[in-house]
């Protein structure tokens, strides 16, 4: 199974309010910007990792974004989950959506977010003990126990092997 590093879109994108990003969307007229380095992504992606997106999002909205910001050869349509808004800070909600993406291939090695909620109740959940958990954000004083603080996507242990694995070829 190829191992996943997995955020949510909001994570992966800076989006404007959900009714202003979806007229967007069906005006075709996104005006997201990525929140990564392209070359972080491309880096673990050609690295040995699979990237994916588990979003409260519709999976057709996740991927108008992912077109958007040129990146749909990163997070192919089977690498996309849609779950219901609440759902996704809910811990075990997650022992399915692991088991999902288990089924397509994927082994959940990696969850990078911005929600500080979600971060935390994935970090005090024993099931999720052997998968890396990193919470986005710019303030310093903000700690998690179980996980980690990271501005960018080379601040990851997923990055750090990636590297390693493409010198390695």
């Amino acid at each position: 199974m190829k191992p996943l590093v997995v955020m949510g879109l909001r994570t992966l994108a800076h989006l404007d309010a959900k009714e202003t990003m979806y007229e967007q969307i069906d005006r075709n007229a996104i005006q997201a910007v990525g929140r990564f380095s392209g070359e972080h992504l491309e880096a673990i992606s050609s690295g040995g990792f699979a990237l994916g997106v588990l979003s409260s999002h519709s999976v057709s909205r996740i991927e108008r974004v992912v077109d958007h910001l040129g990146w749909p050869h990163l997070f192919p349509t089977d690498h996309l989950i849609s779950s219901a808004p609440l759902d996704r800070k809910n811990a075990a909600n997650w022992v399915a959506w692991r088991r999902e993406y288990e089924t397509r291939g994927l082994a959940l090695h990696t969850v990078v977010d911005i929600g500080e909620v979600l971060v935390r109740n994935l970090a005090g959940s024993s099931v999720f003990g052997d998968v890396e958990k990193y919470n986005v954000s710019a303030e310093t004083g903000l700690t998690i126990a179980g996980a980690t603080r990271i501005t960018a996507l080379d601040q990851t242990r997923a990055y750090r092997e990636a590297s390693r694995n493409r010198k390695d070829r």
